[in-house]
């Protein structure tokens, strides 16, 4: 196996930041490829989509956790028990119960393939677990067995049980988990906006630390024990991130609230927000949150969040201060492209036979 930052500290520094990096990666793809597919998440149907998220991200911290952040007494004995040790086949089954749960409930699948995918997710968790993340750390750090792997197949089995049987017999409401397609024209929601904003902010975050732990690993800088660096690192990446990227983009937004399909558009029409306002928005708005955070105040950093997002709770049309200020308006990406959902029934009209035309 190729390890381009070896096996030692700088390995483990680059992996504390690059897997949680990842993993938000994967969340945003997810994210994007669902409102692409089926436009707006609604009702219970966009709510189990939204658990399924919740389902992937606790099973990749299942798979890392607690990911040491040093080595030194790492592989002694009994350095790595923990109560996540102690409580392990608990936790194996019941964080995969909602697998098999919503493999039946949102995704429609058979019991066949679900036990597959159940097995399959639980011995690639119990790998990670324990290789040592495949090989970074110098020894497992987490228990692994295969009673682990056992009982997560089980727990996907009685999941998906649960869901076939439990579920006819649900007395409220709508017990359709799988999405139907909609035209994603509405406001967007304060939970996607969220969404989206909390994406950015981990990319960022993330990004940035593991470009840092990356350059240092391989010499390119030296250690850093005053955090300058970082701070620079986390400035430029908040450049590139907050000010480069929406002024390129069409959509005029950042990758988080992009992979949520979200754009920034004049007020009064669903045309792209002119470059100068979307540049303004990023000076009132993303600018002081990056630096405040940078430069560790991130409580005020939240004050200044939550100051912006006070308009947007009262207002009947959900627009945020910032906004306001600059004359820019948070639509969906579908209102300034007119773009459908991919899943979308569409209705044509039947062809009439040639023997009726003539």
């Amino acid at each position: 196996m190729i390890r381009p930052f070896g096996t030692g500290q700088g390995a483990v520094d680059v992996a504390v930041v690059a897997v949680p990096l990842l993993v938000l990666l994967a969340a945003a793809f997810y994210l994007r490829g669902q409102h692409l597919r089926y436009g707006r998440l609604y009702g219970r149907p966009g709510r189990a989509s939204l658990a399924a998220l919740a389902a992937g991200l606790a099973l990749a911290a299942y798979a890392v956790w607690p990911l040491p952040a040093a080595v030194d007494g790492l592989c002694s004995p009994g350095a790595g028990q923990g109560p996540a040790d102690r409580y392990g086949p608990v936790l194996a089954f019941a964080l995969f119960l909602p697998v098999g749960w919503l493999a039946r409930d949102r995704f429609r699948r058979g019991p066949v393939v679900t036990l597959l995918l159940g097995s399959g997710l639980a011995l690639a968790a119990d790998a990670v677990r324990g290789t040592g993340l495949l090989g970074v750390y110098p020894c497992a750090y987490a228990e692994a067995s295969p009673l682990f792997v056992a009982l997560g197949a089980a727990g996907t089995a009685a999941g998906w049980l649960l869901a076939r049987f439990l579920l006819p017999l649900w007395p409220w409401g709508d017990t359709r988990g799988w999405p139907g397609a909609v035209p994603d024209r509405v406001a967007p929601d304060l939970t996607r906006r969220t969404l989206g904003t909390l994406l950015d902010l981990g990319l960022w975050w993330y990004g940035a630390g593991t470009l840092t732990a990356a350059m240092t690993a391989v010499g390119v800088i030296g250690s850093d024990p005053d955090g300058h660096v970082r701070t620079a690192v986390l400035l430029g990446t908040a450049a590139v991130f907050g000010v480069f990227v929406p002024q390129v983009r069409r959509d005029r937004c950042t990758p988080g609230r992009a992979a949520v399909r979200l754009a920034l558009t004049e007020p009064a029409r669903p045309a792209p927000a002119s470059r100068p306002r979307v540049l303004a928005r990023t000076a009132l708005l993303t600018a002081p949150v990056a630096l405040l955070t940078a430069f560790g105040h991130p409580w005020i950093a939240l004050a200044v969040v939550v100051v912006h997002a006070s308009s947007a709770l009262v207002r009947p049309d959900r627009v945020g201060l910032a906004d306001l200020l600059c004359g820019t308006r948070v639509r969906t990406r579908a209102i300034t492209d007119g773009s459908l959902p991919s899943r979308l029934v569409r209705y044509s009209e039947p062809r009439e036979p040639a023997a009726a035309r003539i």
